[in-house]
């Protein structure tokens, strides 16, 4: 029986010391998480050339969307006001294209932080572009804050109806885009951390926190991939 191949989005930063020369990669967990569970993780680098969506997409059975810079608020009709000045229009373009290409193609869709504000905003959401008190200044692996947990919904099956995170985001979700359930928040401020695609057409679970970071300490975080590749 073939594995699953999953395309996890890649991210493109100059290297520490030699800013001439661009990196292109994912974090590891990604591909540690999508390995152990069974599948085959294909890393899609970003690209100004959208015409190879199709091509990568129809390489895959799923997507993941993972973390990184900041959406452009330009995508959401807003001008930019956030103290966190990192953003990457060529990306935020190519993963757009992602989307779209995923949806006609009728892949599921994961998304992570960004990814999660990415689809949103993609299907007709907005964000809200400077939060506090969701960016932990502790271990990645470290949880720091709590998570409520909508019941009967998958997502419950792995965590239970309420959980801790960690957290590393300074943007959120405002206007829910059409088509999307929350399934989980944070209680202190109803921050929004997951959400459930419930359109018939389209197969997509997003999440706000880190699994990728917390899949080695954390049986459940690895169950969440574990579910992505093999029963999403």
């Amino acid at each position: 029986m073939a594995k699953p191949v999953i395309g996890i989005s890649g991210n493109e930063r100059p290297h520490a010391k030699f800013p001439d020369i661009l990196w292109s990669y994912t974090p590891t967990g990604y591909v540690k998480g999508v390995q152990e569970a069974g599948g085959l993780p294909l890393i899609i680098p970003v690209s100004s050339d959208t015409q190879v969506v199709a091509s990568y997409v129809g390489m895959i059975d799923k997507l993941i969307l993972t973390g990184g810079q900041n959406v452009d608020p330009v995508f959401y009709g807003e001008e930019k006001d956030t103290s966190d000045d990192d953003f990457f229009l060529e990306r935020d373009l190519f993963e757009f294209a992602l989307v779209e290409e995923a949806i006609k193609q009728n892949k599921p869709i994961f998304s992570v932080c960004r990814g999660t504000q990415l689809m949103n905003i993609a299907l007709g959401g907005s964000l809200n572009q400077d939060i506090e008190n969701h960016w932990q200044d502790a271990p990645t692996d470290y949880l720091s804050q709590d998570m409520v947990i909508t019941p009967g919904t998958d997502l419950a099956g792995i965590y239970g109806t309420a959980t801790k995170i960690n957290s590393f985001h300074h943007q959120s979700i405002k206007r829910l885009a059409d088509g999307l359930e929350i399934i989980a928040r944070d209680p202190r401020d109803d921050t929004i951390e997951a959400v459930l695609s419930v359109k018939k057409d389209l197969r997509y679970l997003g999440v706000q926190w880190h699994p990728e970071l917390l899949r080695e300490k954390r049986p459940e975080d690895q169950k969440l991939f574990d579910y992505i590749v093999n029963d999403f």
